[in-house]
């Protein structure tokens, strides 16, 4: 019988294939990477399919396996899909679906919402047989002011370097209203937050929010950590399968059978994006009033990013400096008819961001977001660097973000920035017009806002150029309006990740707060051209903080 699996080492044993390195979702979403991780169907005598998002096509199209075959869902937004039609399923349970030739077994190590989405539109698929689940027999009790007091002296670290770049950006007036005001206290956020969602408690079972509620540094959180709050408690339980080296010791008695919901003692909210449901039902989660809650824990950060404003500035700051550096590698070696590829910009741009942070003593670590560095007549999809002449050259666009940490090994921020360097006056002459429309974009990024307005305006900032852009060769000449033509968000916030309550799109109901940090992007992607460009900011109370470049 087949199985259905996305969990990182069975694929990686039944497959060889490494999910985690080739696919970009993952990344992007730490808070949910379990939830789309690509998905492997694996049948008796048969190679293993994998399947994947199309916004990874390009990068697993070139691995070339001969162990694996890949089919692709969730169709990537291009302008010219009329003219070049995609095969991409409409989402991972279709394509599953169409893959499978029979009976089925679901892996129960798949995050709670995967599970049951699958479970209920499969109608052929069982329970694939797995080892009883390892309870946790560690527990730490920690102040519920742990995790803001861990955090003070890595924000008053970074503060220097921070008021330098807004120096330089022209905007330390703005930013030192933000700079200057008190730590929060982040668990009174989440009370709030929790009482509106009628929940009495909150499991955390990602490193990202594990580290929220206790202060455990993320990097030091593994497989096997959860953390329990109830709301208003004077306390945090962290729940190790082992001991963890930040907190201590643990309680001298081991914990036997632990039941989330008898320890919460009322409506627990969880982690369905991440939390197995293996995990799910050996915590006593099934048995007890659980209500999925990893949008809580998400807003949550969204919330309370403006007291990480330092590590944002930061993170925006080496991001663009390293890009630019790499387009300028580009630039001119296309201006002296040189050769030149896109690993050459991918180089530079790390060392530059090596050089950036050395240079200014910064007081963080880095660890590589997300890297595309293609060229548009390479590829409109997002894609890592090769060895791809850009002689001559259309496009190239960089869209590159790095995990901020701080010297203790919290993830304090994220970035999200997007260059492009264009090899004719049009693809200049449009590149200059996204970024002008972009700047209005963020503009309009008011509190109170959703993020379908901030779309709808944004689309409707751009269509007195729609006849220059289908003049220059930039969109198709169809007569459909931005509002509609546009398949695709043009932001969302960064809550130390890109998925995000808040995104620029149609349908987005959620609003905009004062302290948000967000980024703004215009990604233009048509037959041989893939121009982007994209700004990290902050929301204020009025007229929005830029973090990548200087006002006016």
């Amino acid at each position: 019988m087949a199985i259905v699996s996305n969990d990182y080492r069975t694929v990686l044993e039944r497959s060889g294939f490494d999910s985690w390195y080739h696919s970009l979702p993952p990344k992007l979403g730490i808070d949910q990477f379990r939830y789309v991780l690509p998905t492997m169907v694996a049948a008796p005598g048969r190679r293993p399919v994998i399947v994947a998002k199309e916004i990874d096509r390009t990068n697993l199209e070139s691995i070339r396996e001969d162990d694996v075959s890949f089919v692709f869902h969730t169709p990537y937004f291009t302008f010219d899909r009329a003219e070049s039609p995609t095969d991409a399923r409409p989402d991972l349970a279709s394509a599953i679906a169409e893959v499978l030739d029979g009976p089925a077994e679901l892996d129960p190590r798949f995050a709670v919402k995967l599970y049951d989405e699958l479970t209920a539109q499969l109608d052929s698929a069982g329970r694939m047989s797995r080892p009883s689940f390892v309870p946790p027999l560690n527990c730490y009790r920690v102040a519920r002011s742990a995790g803001d007091e861990l955090a003070l002296p890595a924000r008053a670290a970074a503060l220097p370097a921070a008021r330098r770049y807004f120096e330089e950006l022209g905007a330390d007036k703005q930013a030192d209203e933000w700079l200057n005001r008190p730590a929060p206290d982040s668990l009174s956020v989440l009370d709030e937050l929790m009482a509106g969602q009628g929940l009495d408690a909150v499991l955390a079972s990602n490193p990202i929010n594990v580290q929220g509620l206790s202060g455990v540094p993320a990097t030091l959180v593994g497989e096997g950590v959860w953390a329990l709050y109830v709301r208003g408690s004077s306390e945090i339980l962290v729940l190790s399968r082992r001991e963890l080296p930040w907190l201590g010791l643990p309680d001298s008695a081991p914990l036997r059978g632990v039941s989330i919901p008898r320890l919460a003692a009322g409506r627990v909210g969880y982690e369905e994006l991440d939390l197995t449901r293996e995990a799910y039902e050996g915590l006593g989660l099934a048995e007890g009033a659980a209500t999925p809650a990893s949008l809580v824990f998400r807003r949550w950060r969204e919330m309370l990013s403006w007291a990480d404003l330092a590590f944002y500035v930061i993170g925006a700051q080496v991001t663009v400096r390293a890009i630019e550096a790499a387009l300028d590698v580009v630039r001119g070696a296309v201006a002296r008819d040189e050769p030149v590829t896109e690993l050459d910009a991918y180089e530079r741009y790390r060392a530059v961001v090596a050089e950036e942070i050395r240079s200014r003593k910064l007081p963080v670590r880095v660890r590589t977001y997300f890297t595309h560095t293609h060229g548009g007549n390479r590829s409109l999809i997002p894609a890592r660097a090769t060895g791809h002449s850009l002689l001559p050259l259309t496009s190239l666009k960089i869209d590159a973000g790095l995990e901020i940490y701080d010297d203790a090994g919290s993830l304090r921020a994220a970035s999200d920035v997007t260059r492009s360097a264009l090899g004719s006056p049009a693809a200049l002459e449009a590149y200059e017009l996204l970024d002008r429309v972009l700047v209005d974009v963020m503009d309009g990024c008011r509190p109170g806002r959703t993020g379908a307005e901030v779309f709808c305006a944004g689309a409707e900032a751009l269509e007195p150029y729609h006849a220059d852009l289908v003049a220059g060769g930039f969109c198709p000449d169809d007569g459909v309006p931005f509002s509609e033509a546009i398949g695709r968000d043009i932001g969302h916030l960064l809550g130390k990740q890109e998925p995000a309550t808040v995104v620029f799109q149609r349908g987005n109901e959620e609003r905009l707060e004062p302290g948000m940090v967000a980024a703004a992007e215009l990604q233009w992607p048509f037959r041989d051209h893939c121009i982007g460009v994209e700004d990290v900011f902050m929301t204020t109370d009025a007229e929005p903080l830029n973090l990548t470049r200087a006002a006016g």
